[in-house]
């Protein structure tokens, strides 16, 4: 079916859901930990709280999505656990006992590992049914996140940290409707669904292990900015305001990267030399953020997010494009972002809660060391595999 633009009712609704959904991530990713700051949490306590919800978005990005196709209905699921997060986000407010918070923390966990896959499912679907150009509608989540972390980092600075709070509230409200009415909620279930020997089968392969290693360690480095760059930033005198527009400055890079020259960046270094250029700029620019840089070069280091993320999650969606048989690559993803990647993640925030308190800004060497991994793994990947052999 020929590729139409965006701009018709199930491309609209497509890119409507995406913007809901990454509206609640551009006020939760760079100013929750201010919200558990401001409710009374330390600084460690922060950290292993991040990190323990990290765990259950582990299990939560691979469970929920298999929910959702075994009972053949993304829609429901997708409005369903985006209801649950409006609430449980709402109820934040109420408590004020660090164990209900902590079980509020892992609760939540669930959401966006939940949402995001079976979004990205509905939207490939819809894109494919009514014929309308997939990425233009996906960038919209992208620009979305951006605009929340302007508006919300704004909006606090007048009215305080709870407005991130209901900001996430109100988009996961309408998460629901876009969601329950996605254009792409046709049976989409494949006819000979994976078995659970083949996932292993690839899981034994080295390549694609050597591959979860390149990846994942260079995707996770970026574990200790989630957990404490918006804090670190505070702490050294960064305005909340000025904090939301650094992370927006990052997503808008990303975005500009992947829609003007991703295609470029594939081509010319292929899916293990992005993912390669991902690892050695995250070297870099963990290394300078040891430093704790200010003004200009904040700037330039949020800018490095197109390579250091963007560049990777590109060179991995083209590797198991090329090297992961057609049937099994969605389960291939989500081993990857789901397991893998949470899991180290988690290692990497579990760590960090431990060795902020102590050292600050130099506990981006973590990230840095994490990116050297992966940079050794890239190189290990690059000799093994020769661009274009299946893995099995």
């Amino acid at each position: 079916m020929p590729r139409n633009p965006v701009l018709q009712p199930a491309g609209i609704r497509t890119a409507l859901t995406y913007a809901a959904i990454f509206c609640a991530l551009g006020a939760h990713l760079p100013f929750w930990p201010l919200w558990l700051s401001d409710w009374g949490l330390s600084e460690a306590e922060i950290g292993s709280f991040t990190a323990a919800g990290m765990v259950i978005r582990v299990i939560a990005g691979l469970a929920v999505p298999a929910l959702a196709d075994r009972i053949d209905n993304r829609r429901l699921v997708l409005a369903g656990v985006a209801g649950f997060g409006a609430i449980a986000f709402a109820v934040h407010g109420l408590l004020d006992d660090r164990t209900l918070l902590m079980l509020a923390t892992l609760s939540t966990g669930v959401v966006f590992a939940g949402m995001i896959p079976i979004a990205d499912a509905l939207g490939g679907a819809a894109a494919r049914t009514a014929g309308f150009s997939y990425a233009p509608a996906r960038s919209m989540g992208s620009l979305a996140f951006l605009l929340a972390s302007l508006g919300v980092g704004w909006l606090i600075g007048k009215y305080g940290i709870v407005v991130a709070q209901w900001w996430i509230v109100v988009s996961l409200a309408l998460t629901i409707w876009f969601g329950a009415t996605h254009p792409g909620g046709g049976k989409v279930r494949q006819s000979v669904p994976p078995r659970f020997a083949d996932l292993m089968q690839l899981l034994s392969e080295k390549r694609f292990l050597v591959f979860i290693g390149a990846i994942g360690f260079a995707q996770s480095s970026h574990a200790v900015l989630y957990a404490y760059g918006s804090l670190h930033w505070r702490a050294l005198g960064v305005d909340e305001g000025v904090i939301g527009q650094l992370w927006a400055f990052a997503v808008g890079v990303e975005t500009l990267l992947m829609l003007l020259f991703g295609t470029w960046l594939i081509r010319r270094f292929g899916a293990v030399g992005a993912i390669t250029v991902s690892a050695a700029a995250g070297i870099v620019r963990w290394a300078i953020m040891m430093t704790d840089p200010s003004g200009a070069m904040l700037w330039v280091l949020q800018g490095f997010h197109s390579l250091t993320f963007a560049a990777g999650h590109l060179g991995g969606i083209a590797f198991i494009a090329a090297a992961v048989p057609e049937r099994l690559a969605a389960s291939a993803q989500g081993m990857f972002s789901s397991a893998i990647g949470g899991i180290l993640v988690a290692l990497a925030m579990a760590g960090a809660a431990v060795i902020y308190p102590m050292a600050g800004g130099l506990t981006y060497g973590v990230s840095a060391v994490m990116s050297a991994i992966g940079l050794i793994f890239a190189i290990w990947l690059g000799r093994i595999w020769n661009g274009g052999q299946t893995v099995r």
